[in-house]
Order: structure tokens, then C-alpha cells, then sequence
């Protein structure tokens, strides 16, 4: 579809709903512009006017490809529609529709416009811009400049609403923003021009999945300040949108400033849920849950996820109906061919995938590049993302650019499989930043904790896996009662928000205990910069035969676990979770209500920590 005829369904729309309390409206102006583009470029200008007559006067057929114009014919005429099946009914259209009142819409009052608006040669003059590449945008314009003309005289006569309201989706395809682009366009010209006939009514709500261009006064969401190109404003959540923010910060030239980005948010959880039971009778809140929680609540990945549980239930019998969803089931659905979607991003993604599944090990795409992970320049990784709205920036981060959660779980699925040079890529990418974060140059983040993080990353069951847990658990038990108590809680947060490659065939208790198979490890420093006190010695609030160190490393397993939803799908381990904060509570010389209150937050079932 072109832009013009993308008007030509709008002005169907418009003229096609009849309401008693409304006047009608016609827009004769768009369809003279699409009669005009329908001819035949190539035709002499008294042979193309001839034709045009022609068509006005229903001495000829409406070309195929102006099928549509035949419709929005009926309409002007005044006559119910009748779809076109066939010649013998559009012959009778032909007849029917053509009366005395199309001719006067269309010879006198479009025709006088085209004149105005493009001299001696009128309407035909837009059928020689349309024929050439250069001339594409210009008709476009045009068209759009009369549509928009077209509603401003049916918005002025009798009582209507005050806004005529254009909603379109997808409009990321070619047509989609070259309609824009030539509306924007008609509007800034009618704008300046020395005697308006006064504004239009139309207002669209266009959504996206890619970036428009909106010129240099909106930044990319996910573009840090320090890399925009001079933009000073980000486009504002859905929420905190209003028409008083827009006039506040609106562009200052005439072109851009009828923009105003908003950025949709992903699915809710309670959205999620619904979407669910339209799946299966029986939805299970904690299933909406997981679906939630992996999906980031992108709608296309919610969708794909949903109809894959779906395809798998209807193969149930009556046992598997009453048992639902296992552990292990939920746990093997992450691994499906996610490749397979139609709007999987890696389809036609330019750069190396090696990189990008890298950099997903990164905290943040700024340390990626710190770390070497990234081989090109990552300011053209940055644009392209961030065209693709698959980047944020994360106030957390210092405001750097972070992937949206969903491809990142991809890409860290891509990074589990991946070798280079004979070693699997996401050892080479967790140590890399391991060692950024232990180098002098991090300045004021907590390198250490940094580095557990991504150590924690590289835990397995085999022995130096479990060497890289016991450090982990070894620092946050060195920590306990000699930092803030807010901030021990932070730093064990983060460390255990790691991310796994875990096995997903094992049962979890299985691998519980595969990780926990050392318990009673010293309580101690990491090497030797900070000790435990001798606070970790039994009291008589102490349970028998643990001390604090297992109590630590316990909760490092169970959090690691929790944080990841592929890997505890139905977050079995929150009341473990729970329950260990509770009891290191008992080791706290400080801060005791900061444990307690942060295992109170465990029992909320929508807390997605």
C-alpha cells in the first residue's frame, strides 16, 4: 500500500459510518488524488484529462488497482455500499452512484483545490510527481495535505465531535511511515501558510515496535545522555503522558513538533493472567506468574509462550488435567525454538550474535564494551537496538543502556550454547568482567560484589563450581554485621540475581543438594580482607548444629535459584527464602527489623524479586 491509498481507506472509514446525530462527511479531495494516481503516468496530459473526466462520469471503469475507489464512489454518491464481487456490479455502481452531486464534489470543489494548490495544471500535476522517485514524497504530501483539508471542512459544519481520531498499529512498515511522514509534512505547510482556513480535527495514535524518526529533539529511550545527538527530551511512560507535557516540551521547529512519543508498557502481570485464561479454564495464578516473570511481559513472547502451554495441555488426559503443570515441565519450556517466532529479534538482527550473547553477561552494555566483549563499535550496536526499542536505560546502572529483559534471557540462552577458541564463550565473557570489576578504575561501585556476581554466573555442581560458591557465600558471611544491614541486604540482592546455566533436567532439590553438598564451610574473609566476628557463635535464639556461614550459604542457593523463573517456575524457593532470612535475623547485632522486614516481602505473591 501507498500513502495515498492508505488515505483513500481512511476517507472509507470516515465517509462509511452514518450516525443520525452527526452531519456526513465527504472528502472528495482524497479521492480525485487517488483517481489521479490510479492513471496511467505515460498518458499525454489531454489524454490523461480526457480519462479522468471519464472516471468522474462513470463513462469508465475504475481501474483494478483503485479497486477501493469504487467503495469510497458509492459513498460520495450517497448510496449504500455494495462491495464490489464482480463487472455487473460494478457497472451498476457506475450507474447508480455517479449523479449530479459526485460530479459537483468532484469537477468543482476538489478540482478548484488541486488548482490552488498546484497551479495551472491541477490534479494532473500530482500524477506527475507520483511517477517518479522523487516525486513520491511530494504526492504523498499532497494527498495528505487534502485529507487533512477534507476533514477540517466536514469537522466545520454542524455539530460534531471535537476530534477525529486515527488509531494504527504496526505502523514500523514502509507505508506506515511514509504516511506519517507525509502527514507531518502537510500539517507544517498548512501551519504556515499566511491565511489558515482554520485547524483540523485529526489526532493519530500510531504504535510501533521500531523507532520513528522523529527528529533530533527526542532522544532514543534507551540512549545515554552522554551519547545523544543534542536531543533534550526522552519520551515519557504511558502513565505520565499528558497534552499539558506535550505543549510544555514540544519541539521547537514547526515540522517536529507535532510529535509526541510515548512509550507503551510491556504486559502486567494481571494482563498476563487474562491472557491465560483465555488458554484453559483452570489458568493457575502462579503459571501467569512464571509466564510473567520470564517473559519481561513482552507481548509476542507472553503470546508464543501461552499457545505453546496451550498446544501441550490439549494432548492431556484426565490424570495429567487434575495434576497440571509440574515443576519440571515449566522448567523444560524455556528451551523451546524460540528461533521459530516470527518476531524473534535475532531474525535479521546485522551484527555478530557472538557479541551480542556476550555482552548479555554485562551488567549493562557500557561495561560490555569495557570489558572488550563487543569487536565493532558499540555506538552502532546502541542505534540499532535502541531503533528496535530493545534497550533501556536503568537508573540501578547509573543510567546505561541495559537489553530489555526478554532478550536478554535470549541472549544469555545463546551465550549457555556457544564455544570460542575450544571454551564456552560465557566462562570467557563472566571472567572478562570479573576482571573490569577488579581493576583500580571502577572508582566508586563495590568491585568486589561485582565480581561475585559473576562468579556466582559460573557456578556448577562440578568441584570449581562449588570453589566459586563457597567465595560467594564467603564474602557475604564476612560482610554480615560489618556493613549497614540495608546495604548487606542490597549487595546479597544483587549477588543472587545472577544469572545461570544450571541444568534443567535435574530436579531442584536434586541440585540443592549437589550445590550444598559441603555444608559447615568456615565462616571467613575473602582472602582475608574481612573476617567474621565472634558474633557467629551459637546463642541460645540459635538453632543447634548451624552456624551463620551455612545459614549464608544456604540463602545464596535458594535467592539464585528464586531469581531466575526458568529455573524455579513456580518460586518454590521464596518461603526457603523467607525462612533463612529469618534466621540469620538471630546472627544480626544491627539491623535485625531490616531481615525481618525483608523476609515479610517474600510472602507476597506478586513480588517479583
Amino acid at each position: 500500500m501507498r500513502p495515498w491509498e492508505m488515505a483513500a481507506q481512511i476517507a472509507k472509514c470516515v465517509m462509511g459510518d452514518r450516525w443520525p446525530q452527526f452531519s456526513p462527511v465527504k472528502l472528495p479531495r482524497v479521492v480525485l488524488g487517488n483517481l489521479v494516481l490510479s492513471l496511467d503516468p505515460e498518458l499525454e496530459p489531454e489524454e490523461a484529462e480526457r480519462k479522468l473526466y471519464d472516471l468522474i462520469r462513470g463513462r469508465r471503469g475504475i481501474p483494478d488497482n483503485a479497486r477501493t475507489l469504487q467503495e469510497i464512489f458509492d459513498l460520495l454518491g450517497g448510496v449504500l455500499p455494495v462491495p464490489p464481487v464482480g463487472s455487473v456490479v460494478a457497472g451498476l455502481i457506475d450507474r447508480v452512484a455517479r449523479g449530479r452531486r459526485l460530479v459537483e464534489l468532484l469537477e468543482r470543489r476538489a478540482m478548484d483545490w488541486y488548482r490552488d494548490r498546484l497551479g495551472s495544471g491541477g490534479a494532473l500535476g500530482l500524477l506527475r510527481a507520483g511517477e517518479t522517485e522523487d516525486g513520491f514524497p511530494l504526492a504523498a504530501q499532497i494527498v495528505c495535505e487534502a485529507l487533512l483539508e477534507d476533514l477540517r471542512e466536514g469537522w466545520s459544519r454542524g455539530w460534531r465531535p471535537r476530534n477525529c481520531l486515527l488509531l494504527l498499529d504496526d505502523v514500523d512498515t514502509p507505508c506506515g511511515r511514509d504516511f506519517l511522514r507525509a502527514l507531518t509534512t502537510a500539517r507544517t505547510r498548512r501551519a504556515d501558510l499566511p491565511e489558515p482556513r482554520g485547524h483540523d480535527p485529526l489526532l493519530v495514535v500510531a504504535a510501533s515496535r521500531t523507532w520513528p524518526a522523529l527528529g533530533p529533539h527526542w532522544n532514543l529511550p534507551g540512549t545515554p545522555e552522554y551519547l545523544t545527538a543534542g536531543g533534550t527530551r526522552y519520551p515519557p511512560q504511558a502513565r505520565r503522558a499528558s497534552h499539558g507535557d506535550w505543549l510544555a516540551g514540544r519541539a521547537p521547529s514547526r515540522r517536529d513538533r507535532w510529535w509526541y512519543p510515548v512509550l507503551l508498557p510491556d504486559l502486567s502481570r494481571a494482563e498476563v493472567a487474562r491472557m491465560r485464561e483465555t488458554t484453559r479454564q483452570r489458568p493457575g495464578p502462579s503459571h501467569a506468574g512464571f509466564v510473567y516473570a520470564l517473559t519481561g511481559g513482552y507481548p509476542p513472547a507472553v503470546e508464543h509462550l501461552l499457545a505453546a502451554m496451550a498446544d501441550r495441555e490439549r494432548g492431556w488426559d484426565a490424570r495429567q488435567e487434575e495434576d497440571g503443570w509440574t515443576e519440571q515441565a515449566l522448567r523444560a519450556l524455556p528451551s523451546l525454538d524460540w528461533r521459530s517466532h516470527s518476531r524473534h529479534p535475532f531474525r535479521d538482527f546485522s551484527h555478530d550474535l557472538d557479541d551480542l550473547a556476550a555482552s548479555s553477561a554485562a551488567a549493562n552494555l557500557a561495561d560490555a564494551e569495557d570489558a572488550g566483549l563487543l569487536s565493532r563499535p558499540w555506538r552502532s550496536v546502541l542505534e540499532e537496538l535502541d531503533e528496535r526499542m530493545w534497550l533501556r536505560t536503568d537508573p540501578a546502572q547509573d543510567m546505561a543502556p541495559v537489553f530489555h529483559p526478554w532478550l536478554r534471557r535470549l541472549l544469555l540462552l545463546e551465550l549457555s550454547h556457544h564455544r570460542r577458541r575450544g571454551r564456552p564463550l560465557w566462562d570467557i565473557a563472566h571472567e572478562s568482567l570479573e576482571n573490569l570489576y577488579g581493576s583500580p578504575r571502577e572508582g566508586p561501585r563495590d568491585g568486589l560484589a561485582m565480581v561475585m556476581y559473576h562468579r556466582l554466573a559460573r557456578v556448577g555442581t562440578e568441584p570449581a563450581g562449588l570453589e566459586r560458591l563457597r567465595e560467594v557465600a564467603e564474602l557475604l558471611d564476612g560482610r554480615f554485621n560489618r556493613i549497614d544491614m540495608a546495604e548487606w541486604v542490597r549487595q546479597y540482592n544483587w549477588i543472587t540475581s545472577a544469572p545461570n546455566r544450571l541444568p534443567t533436567g535435574v530436579p531442584l532439590d536434586d541440585l540443592y543438594g549437589e550445590l550444598n553438598r559441603e555444608p559447615g564451610e568456615p565462616a571467613g574473609g575473602t582472602g582475608g580482607e574481612e573476617a567474621a566476628g565472634t558474633d557467629a557463635g551459637p546463642r541460645r535464639d540459635r538453632p543447634a548444629g548451624t552456624d551463620r556461614a551455612t545459614v549464608v550459604r544456604g540463602l545464596v542457593i535458594d535467592r539464585w535459584f528464586l531469581s531466575d523463573p526458568a529455573t524455579d517456575p513456580l518460586r518454590g524457593r521464596r518461603q526457603s527464602v523467607k525462612e533463612g532470612l529469618k534466621l540469620l535475623a538471630r546472627y544480626a547485632v544491627t539491623g535485625r527489623a531490616v531481615l525481618v522486614n525483608e523476609a515479610r516481602r517474600y510472602d507476597r505473591e506478586d513480588d517479583d524479586e
